[in-house]
């Protein structure tokens, strides 16, 4: 037997921007020089395709793994454990090989279907019903879509599953494997109350149960890598696969957000306002989406395409100079032009800048759900700088926080405080401060590294009983920012116009 500071729970996070494949030890941390991380590739296109190959993303995976386990030789993996970007699917044969690519929650081809499942079922049964607003991040939609598009290779699908149960089919020995709650939840298809596939959309669709993978709860793993893994992998080959989750649970849960009292916000290359409630019977204040993490936990809140990936828009749109190393997931560069642009906006006045923004370049989710959406700048004059524009788009992606926070707080108790990750925001000073303004609640800032994957391991441990709570680890929190009354003010009115012109637009 390892000694206990040498067994580990392995972690795979399949990102939209990157994947990460790491070792975490039994208090949840993150184990030095025993983490990997890499681009995850998509295929983008200006007619609204957002997929990846599911056969190359396996392969890459596969060989992270290889890597990860030569580093990790000294180490007794007890389990492995997987968190997932929301809502993929993709379509397997009866061998379980892929026919499709896969779909991501950013692909937003089947917006007309969406127009057709809106007129043909009861909108607000189906919202109350499976927790997810009427949008093509969802499957319903792409599941119309698809037929339409493919009728002949839809006849050849066996089952549709998601990216990450993919990857178990293909790694064990058993074939049939379950789907957490958690990723169901995800998908726009599941009875939220029941913990059943939604019968009612299933029906409309044109799916039936056996098209869709069983339900489990997360706490379910299996053992048993196939002949080719095992022999590949010797060290995984009886250790519990547990059945993987959905990436925004496990970052809550990875920061400490695990009470009603503390909501998460995150900005990486996107962003979301969560908060992890033990009640499972919600009435969800429109324009947010009720996810269940398992028999016994829900998530409520709203997420946004919007986030890290404006800015860098920005930076690359206005020629500020970026280090050849930064990206939405880690913390901005030092280098002069960065430096430079936040202390700009550090001497900068809230709004004074007369420009009004819709941050929707990659499409709008919370709280409006506008399909098709696309970014709308007014109030451009000739005296407007860059760093107006700069700060203009980052009020604007506070001001939907803000709105996600109102619905948020008709539900929650009064005495709430916001833990903020992601490299997007951490380390501007700037944007937390905005942040605390618009949200009139005081803001930490987390200090947890590799929050998500930590999250995913403490679901882990939980699951194995070597945890008992969420509450058992550790989380610390390095700095706070308080509201500015007067701040708060000037922004609600900004958010206010935000509103107004949106009506104009979406309405």
């Amino acid at each position: 037997m390892a000694p206990q500071n040498k067994k580990a729970v392995l972690v795979l996070d399949i990102g939209t921007s990157f994947v990460k494949i790491g070792l975490f030890d039994l208090s949840a941390n993150p184990i030095k020089n025993c983490q990997i991380k890499f681009e995850h590739w998509m295929t983008i296109k200006t007619d609204g395709t957002y997929t990846f190959s599911a056969l190359e993303s396996s392969k890459i995976i596969e060989r992270g793994l290889d890597e990860l386990l030569l580093k990790a030789a000294e180490y007794q993996i007890v389990a492995f454990s997987t968190d997932t970007m929301a809502s993929t699917i993709v379509g397997l044969d009866k061998n379980y090989a892929p026919l499709t690519d896969v779909f991501t929650y950013a692909d937003t081809r089947p917006y007309k279907q969406l127009a057709k499942l809106k007129e043909g079922v009861n909108q607000k049964l189906f919202y109350d019903d499976t927790g997810c607003p009427m949008h093509t991040s969802y499957i319903p939609s792409r599941i119309i879509w698809f037929k339409e598009k493919y009728p002949d290779l839809d006849k050849k699908i066996h089952i549709w599953t998601d990216f990450s149960n993919y990857l178990l089919r293909k790694w064990m020995q058993k074939k049939d494997i379950d789907i957490s709650y958690s990723v169901a939840s995800w998908t726009g298809l599941l009875d939220r109350k029941k913990l059943t596939w939604y019968a009612p959309g299933l029906n409309f669709i044109g799916l039936k149960e056996d098209n869709l993978p069983n339900l489990s709860p997360y706490t379910k793993n299996i053992k048993g890598l196939n002949r080719e893994y095992s022999k590949r992998w010797p060290s995984l080959s009886n250790v519990p696969f547990f059945l993987p989750v959905g990436d925004g649970a496990s970052s809550n849960i990875g920061v400490g957000c695990n009470s009603e009292n503390k909501i998460a916000l995150s900005i990486g290359t996107t962003g979301a306002l969560r908060v992890l409630t033990n009640k499972t019977k919600i009435n969800i204040p429109q324009g947010l989406w009720n996810y269940r993490l398992g028999e016994n936990h829900s998530l409520l809140g709203g997420a946004f395409s919007e986030g890290g990936n404006v800015g860098l828009w920005l930076k690359k749109l206005m020629n500020i100079q970026l280090d050849s190393d930064e990206n939405l997931n880690e913390e901005i560069s030092t280098n002069e032009s960065s430096l430079e642009l936040e202390n700009i906006l550090l001497r900068s006045k809230p709004d004074a800048h007369g420009l009004t923004v819709l941050p929707f370049l990659a499409g709008e989710r919370a709280v409006g759900w506008a399909e098709n959406a696309t970014g709308t700048l007014t109030g451009l004059r000739l005296s407007t700088t860059k760093p107006e524009i700069y700060q203009a788009f980052l009020e604007s992606i506070a001001y939907r926080f803000g709105l996600v926070s109102k619905r948020l707080m008709t539900l929650l108790q009064e005495e709430c405080s916001v833990i903020a990750s992601g490299g997007a925001v951490q380390s501007s000073k700037y944007w937390l401060q905005m942040l605390s303004d618009v949200l009139g609640m005081r803001v930490g800032v987390s200090n947890v590294q590799e929050d998500t994957g930590r999250g995913t391991a403490i679901l882990a441990l939980n699951a194995m009983g070597i945890s008992s709570s969420f509450n058992d680890f550790e989380f610390e929190v390095t700095k706070f920012y308080e509201p500015n009354e007067k701040n708060m003010i000037i922004y609600q009115n900004a958010m206010n116009r935000q509103e107004e012109l949106y009506s104009k637009i979406f309405s």
